[in-house]
């Protein structure tokens, strides 16, 4: 890996943890810039890169720098939405996929909509583990998905498109082959 890969890893990495301070607490899901940043990062580095600086942001995270919304250290794990944070790996991968040479518009807002998909999935699933085995307080997957998704669903819709749109404006400004 060169070194400068390394530094947009980590450069995005640092990007992702300015969108989780950016935050707006609406329950025990805060609303962040954190998605958005992840999309941009895997959109930019594409899937690989992407997903390292959604790794290195985890990883730091973990290590105590309060990097997430809220917070930092090995605790995190047992907040209930840790897993959109482990979401945003596999996450990163798949919108990256999106912007390779010659892709259409079309598939890469399909790979970003994938993302936010997974991402979903992971904080869902993670959530109500946790609210039902750590925390004790029951909870049905109806009300976590209105609780964890429902919300932010059409806000991160658009921030995809955005998002995506963002990127093909850098990619046409040459800003992707400094990145690759």
């Amino acid at each position: 890996m060169k070194t400068k890969h390394l530094v947009f890893v980590a450069l995005f990495a640092a990007l992702i943890a300015v969108g989780a301070q950016i935050r707006v607490p609406i329950g025990p899901v805060p609303f962040t810039l954190q998605m958005p940043m992840v999309l941009l990062t895997a959109l930019i580095l594409g899937s690989k890169l992407g997903a390292l600086s959604t790794l290195v942001y985890m990883l730091v995270g973990l290590i105590g720098v309060p990097v997430f919304a809220g917070s930092g250290g090995i605790g995190a794990l047992l907040s209930p939405s840790f897993g959109f944070v482990l979401g945003f790996i596999p996450a990163a991968y798949i919108a990256g996929i999106g912007v390779r040479e010659g892709q259409p518009f079309h598939q890469s807002l399909i790979n970003t909509y994938l993302a936010l998909i997974v991402t979903f999935i992971f904080g869902i699933v993670y959530f109500t583990f946790i609210m039902n085995m750590v925390i004790g307080t029951p909870v049905g997957l109806i009300e976590a998905l209105m609780v964890t998704v429902v919300p932010f669903i059409i806000k991160d819709l658009i921030v995809g498109t955005l998002t995506v749109m963002f990127a093909r404006v850098l990619k046409a400004r040459g800003i992707l082959r400094i990145a690759h």
